[in-house]
């Protein structure tokens, strides 16, 4: 975990089935190879090791996630090139919205000002 938010400010963590929306960055070999954004299903993550790796976290949290040679399925999530088989991938991740809650929240808030 690279940064955790204090126990008392988390106030939805992420489980199976969830929507997450993330922002995280793409190491390969150590070389930073990009950074995007990306939503999908808790259970259905585009990246071996997501799943577990992002179960039980709070938005703004930040984790870290090597997957080493021989174990990484992607389908080059982030990346412009093919990756070998020998390289060990590295991700970067924060989770930024969990079901859109924190995204719809700040819509209304915008809408309340008009």
């Amino acid at each position: 975990v690279l940064d955790e938010p204090d126990p008392d400010d988390c106030e939805l963590r992420s489980v199976n089935g969830d929507s997450l929306y993330v922002e995280y960055q793409v190491f390969i070999d150590e070389k930073f190879e990009g950074k995007n954004k990306l939503e999908f299903k808790l259970g259905e993550a585009p990246v071996v090791g997501w799943n577990e790796h992002l179960a039980n976290m709070c938005v703004d949290e930040e984790r870290e996630l090597t997957i080493p040679p021989s174990t990484h399925r992607h389908r080059n999530i982030g990346m412009s090139q093919n990756i070998s088989r020998d390289s060990v991938l590295q991700f970067h991740i924060r989770l930024l919205d969990i079901n859109g809650t924190f995204r719809k929240r700040a819509y209304a808030s915008w809408k309340a000002r008009d």
